[in-house]
């Protein structure tokens, strides 16, 4: 039900309508007797949208994304909103292995290393992930990438947070954009529940984060980042 969607302070998208490509980041306070509180979060500028009448609403939970109307938006004495409650809440179930691009350049410190030689390493761009395996993008000298190569004690590193270590095996290898560089899909090879834990946290942290506009601060609710 819809309190126990928002049981706790929840960072949600608001859009205009079904082709709204921008939005605007809330935080939902609270479900009152009265109707769906929330905050506006501020624009890169700084600066606070006004919203009133009708909007639609997208957050995701841990089994897919959330979408309802919010009808007679008004503003309250507190600088938040309030709205009627929705009278219809869909639920879109989503695969369990779907894939996420990574951060790229909106987050510069995350990284995943590559230990390929004893004492060297590597760090490789994540292109995409899903909860058991990565796309990455790779100089094409760097080191072997046939397939069936394994790399082993892999690990994220973001600033002084890392991942358990974990193991990769190469699946396919394909030509990147650049002449230089080489895009190889690799799967988690026999992973421990903790592996399978923070790679689907990392990858619905990233997914979460960029549909509220706020990839900036997708490592937030990730378990190892924590």
């Amino acid at each position: 039900n819809l309190e126990r969607i928002f049981e706790e302070d929840r960072i949600c998208g608001l859009f205009k309508n079904a082709s709204d490509r921008e939005g605007i980041s809330i935080n939902v306070l609270g479900v009152e007797p009265t109707g769906l509180r929330f905050k506006v979060m501020p624009l890169a500028d700084g600066s606070h949208p006004a919203i009133i009448g009708t909007r639609i609403l997208v957050t995701y939970v841990d089994s897919g994304k959330v979408q309802f109307s919010l009808n007679n938006i008004r503003l309250a004495t507190d600088s938040s909103y309030t709205s009627d409650l929705p009278q219809k809440i869909a639920i879109v179930q989503r695969r369990k292995s779907f894939r996420t691009p990574g951060p790229g350049n909106f987050d510069r410190d995350f990284k995943l290393l590559i230990y390929f030689a004893r004492g060297k390493e590597m760090i490789a761009q994540i292109v995409d992930m899903s909860e058991d395996g990565l796309q990455l993008d790779l100089r094409a000298d760097a080191t072997d990438m046939s397939i069936g190569t394994i790399w082993t004690r892999c690990s994220f590193e973001r600033l002084k947070n890392r991942s358990e270590p974990f193991d990769l095996v190469v699946r396919n290898t394909r030509l990147s954009q650049e002449s230089s560089r080489i895009r190889v899909g690799c799967q988690l090879l026999d992973p421990t529940p903790r592996n399978r834990i923070e790679f689907e946290s990392t990858r619905n942290g990233i997914h979460t984060a960029r549909v509220q506009r706020r990839l900036k601060f997708w490592f937030q609710n990730v378990s190892w980042c924590s």
